[in-house]
């Protein structure tokens, strides 16, 4: 009877620990899209205001 106690424990602690690795992962993602988004308005932002000073070509060079 204990050896079956200790293997639903040992059980009960694997869910546990996937449990918090999935929230882990998702809290991650979440922020990893969201930082993606604002880095990306962003630099759109930059390249919007240099091309309308003329400073920016948009389309790019090719060495000779």
């Amino acid at each position: 009877m204990k050896k079956l106690l200790r293997n639903t424990k040992k059980g009960q602690a694997l869910v546990e620990y996937a449990l918090v690795l999935a929230l882990i992962a998702i809290v991650a993602i979440l922020v990893i899209k969201a930082v993606g988004t604002k880095t990306a308005s962003a630099f759109n932002n930059i390249q919007s205001q240099m091309t309308s000073q003329g400073v920016m070509n948009t389309t790019p060079v090719t060495p000779q």
